[in-house]
């Protein structure tokens, strides 16, 4: 802003030897003779200062002024008259027409002084008038105390948090507002660090006037005048209501199947960490109890998943009014319910609950005005005798599952230790994947990621593939968590960062440079100090660059061991690599950690995605999450996008990118090469 000057004078030798004065100073310089003349240039020009005489033919000084208050206030005004004029300027001074009355002849040093004061007080108008429009717009509360606690002063927003208006509470203290969530230890630690350092931070819980408690992130700071005296506090809140009731939400789902609105895996995985060692200072039994519905995917397979989806929610509900108060049903996935039975003082009142489960399947499941008739087989394990911690106790369980198919399924077995043939099973898989890699049998597939914004291929998520010589092709659910329990999964993965750096390679070779490519890595890849030596020295084996690829972790694995886990990541990070979360929302993200984690991507898990069409949860789920996701500076991938229904919401929800059939299948390396070729777009 350039600080501009208009002197209005009848007498041009006057504005002359103004002009010769100021001419060096950095104003730029306005010049009227009359005025009617500076009303005409103030209409034209942005002024800041202005500086006129009294005695002018037509309209006095003091009538120009005052004209220009009304039309242009934020001027600065002054005149520059006689000493006989000052009476005649006197009622407007009063009035606040006129900000300063000087005289002629004048004093050049002063006369120059006062134009510089008179900048200066523009100047603090403008800051004035910033800060009064902030304070009075503001979506957060400011509350203003003195030095006592008592309230001076709060703004528009304060009134529409707490519903208490400026003239309710001025004169009282912030006491009104407080809720009962909070002792007096924890006001006593606020203001020790008030008093020491001038300033606290943090979230609290008050209480608005129609006595709803609500929490605020409230950040308190005293102000002290130049002699280091304390005059004032001043107190910016916001209502972080909605804030916690999202991350409530996030907590909710990362604990809860998001179909039954069962318990999921994690929360059942907690609870039976905490029942075991409560059976055994008890001397009591504890039974793990394992059920799958029979030939579940022969419904899926002739009426839909859609109808398998509800036939999944019909059945959570039935499972329900079998157990106890103090039992916990979680489904764990697929059609995989779990119980566990606490507390058990005899076998028999465990086979009494799979009586009573197995009874309740008598009767018909009516879905969609269809009476179906669905079965279950169960497995049971008992602690002590089966197992001394979860995964054993989970892993008999599911052979006694499997025994019970064995036996015609519809019915339910106790785990024995004769109980091989799974084992047989999984140790025959076992081998044939340690020699998979050797025969050549897994192979990358790639799918393609699309952007919103254009539709162009952005990118792929490497998928890996095994086709088995006897089996055929062995679904992915089947081999990499067993890779993972038995350790094969650090070979397999370093044969898959090498086979997909190679194929770039491969790709930059025959002149396509296809966009950056997803490498998931595993949650024992990610736990290995030498993860960072490896990716480097494979990329530098194939000749690659840090931006051709990115490396994709799940959510549990990174937040497994939060803290040491942000070293890791830091480290990847300043190699150059991208880093995404995969499968965002199956696990529980603090979000202080999510904002320290340095990662560039997030990817909405598909089970978050698949309903969004048809549960309003889901859809507010998801929304939340990019809305979160953007906050944070994070591009946004939705995974398993199906349907055009689901691409139009995710448009609407701002989301970056998609990944899903709707567009593409995984596809082999030449498939998708040819794609990257044809530049084919999103519709």
């Amino acid at each position: 802003m350039e600080p501009t000057l208009l002197l209005v004078d009848d007498e041009e030798n006057i504005l002359h030897a103004l002009v010769r004065l100021l001419r060096g100073a950095g104003y730029r310089l306005l010049t009227a003779t009359s005025g009617e003349a500076g009303l005409l240039v103030l209409d034209n020009n942005e002024v800041h200062v202005i500086l006129s005489d009294q005695r002018m033919p037509g309209m006095s000084g003091s009538e120009f002024l005052s004209r220009v208050k009304d039309r242009h206030p934020e001027a600065v005004r002054m005149v520059l008259s006689g000493y006989s004029d000052l009476a005649a300027v006197t009622d407007a001074i009063n009035r606040g027409n006129i900000y300063k009355f000087l005289l002629k002849p004048w004093d050049d040093d002063l006369l120059r002084a006062n134009i510089r004061e008179a900048f200066e007080r523009y100047e603090l108008g403008v800051k004035g008038a910033q800060f009064t429009k902030i304070y009075e717009n503001t979506v957060e509360g400011i509350l203003i105390t003195d030095g006592n606690s008592y309230i001076q002063a709060v703004n528009p927003a304060f009134t529409t948090i707490t519903g208490y208006g400026a003239d309710e509470v001025v004169g009282k203290t912030p006491a009104l507002l407080r809720s009962d969530r909070h002792d007096e230890t924890f006001f006593r630690t606020m203001w020790k660090c008030l008093h020491e350092t001038g300033k606290w931070t943090g979230e609290i819980w008050n209480r608005r006037k129609n006595g709803e408690e609500f929490p605020e992130w409230l950040n308190i700071t005293a102000i002290h005048d130049p002699q280091g005296r304390l005059q004032q506090y001043v107190g910016l809140f916001t209502d972080i209501t909605e804030h916690k009731q999202a991350e409530e939400k996030l907590r909710y789902q990362a604990y809860h199947d998001p179909l039954t609105d069962l318990p999921n895996r994690l929360m059942y995985t907690e609870h039976l960490d905490l029942a075991l060692p409560q059976a055994e200072r008890r001397e009591q039994l504890c039974g793990v109890m394992m059920l799958d519905l029979d030939r579940f995917k022969n419904v899926n397979d002739t009426y839909g998943h859609e109808f398998g989806d509800k036939l999944l929610i019909t059945v959570a509900q039935r499972l329900r009014d079998s157990i106890r108060k103090e039992d916990t049903l979680a489904r764990m996935g697929g059609d995989e319910f779990t119980f566990l039975l606490p507390l058990v003082t005899d076998v028999q009142d465990v086979a009494r609950v799979a009586e009573k489960v197995l009874a309740g399947f008598a009767k018909p499941l009516t879905i969609n005005g269809k009476d179906m008739f669905v079965t279950p087989s169960i497995g049971i394990s008992l602690f002590p005798n089966d197992g001394h911690d979860a995964e054993t106790l989970l892993k008999n369980a599911d052979a006694a599952m499997y025994r019970a198919k064995e036996q015609g399924r519809n019915n339910y077995q106790f785990y024995t230790t004769d109980m091989n043939a799974l084992t047989q099973q999984r140790l025959s898989l076992e081998n044939d994947l340690r020699q998979a890699v050797e025969r050549s049998e897994l192979e990358m597939y790639y799918q393609p990621k699309v952007s919103l914004k254009d539709g162009r291929i952005v990118g792929a998520e490497a998928l890996i593939r095994w086709k088995h010589p006897e089996r055929g092709f062995v679904p992915p659910g089947d081999f990499i968590p067993l890779s993972e329990e038995n350790g094969l999964i650090l070979p397999i993965g370093e044969w898959l960062l090498r086979d997909i750096c190679q194929q770039i390679r491969h790709w930059h070779d025959e002149g396509l440079h296809p966009p950056c490519i997803a490498i998931n890595i595993s949650g024992r890849q990610f736990q290995r100090q030498n993860l960072p030596d490896l990716v480097a020295q494979i990329m530098a084996d194939s000749n690659i660059q840090p931006d051709d690829i990115e490396l994709e972790l799940t959510e549990g694995t990174i937040m497994s061991n939060a803290e040491t886990n942000i070293e890791m990541l830091v480290m990847l990070k300043r190699m150059g690599l991208s880093l995404a979360i995969d499968d965002f929302g199956t696990g529980y993200s603090s979000l202080s950690y999510l904002k320290r984690f340095p990662i560039d991507v997030l990817k909405v898990d598909y089970s978050f995605v698949r309903d969004i069409t048809t549960d309003n949860n889901s859809a507010e789920l998801v929304r939340g999450v990019i809305g979160m996701a953007h906050g944070l500076k994070l591009e946004v991938v939705a995974e398993g996008v199906e349907t055009a229904a689901q691409l139009e919401l995710l448009r609407q929800y701002g989301c970056d990118v998609i990944q899903g059939f709707l567009f593409s299948k995984p596809l082999p390396a030449g498939e998708f090469a040819a794609l990257v070729k044809a530049d084919r777009r999103l519709g």
